[in-house]
């Protein structure tokens, strides 16, 4: 429905701006009081700590979000070369090869995760490339998920 008065435009963009704080940034705000607080048994927190985030920053949470973000970072870089390499091969080729590489880059998305997971770890269990139970196998099962996220529904 279109609102076309500039009263009702300004009352709509209120309460649109107003949900928006609501479901955005009062959750956000929740979860920070909650970060803050040594215990939460009433309606609000009781307590101020920063202990979580110090057991966060030390130990194993630290290696834990160290190996989070080294695996985020490396499997979006491989996923932005595969991007740029395949809009360059899809704008160079003819309208035949276009087509047959359109089908090839989005064959990813026909394959179901749990499929290519198991076949990514059964391939990679053995020599010559053993990457079971190394950073290089999460990365290979990472990098394959944005090839598959466009077309999902």
């Amino acid at each position: 429905m279109l609102i076309w008065s500039p009263k009702g435009r300004a009352a709509a963009g209120v309460v649109a701006s107003a949900l928006f704080i609501v479901f955005f940034f009062l959750p956000l705000a929740v979860i920070l009081m909650s970060s803050l607080s040594q215990q939460w048994n009433g309606i609000l927190p009781s307590g101020f700590t920063l202990n979580h985030f110090v057991n966060a920053l030390h130990g194993a949470a630290w290696d834990a979000l160290l190996a989070s973000l080294t695996i985020g970072f490396c499997a979006s870089l491989f996923a932005l070369l595969c991007g740029v390499w395949a809009a360059l091969a899809l704008r160079q080729y003819g309208v035949k090869t276009q087509k047959w590489l359109s089908m090839v880059f989005y064959l990813p998305s026909a394959i179901p995760s749990v499929s290519v997971g198991l076949g990514i770890l059964v391939a990679f269990s053995q020599g010559p490339l053993q990457m079971n139970g190394t950073l290089w196998i999460v990365l290979t099962a990472v990098s394959y998920t944005p090839l598959t996220l466009p077309t999902t529904r």
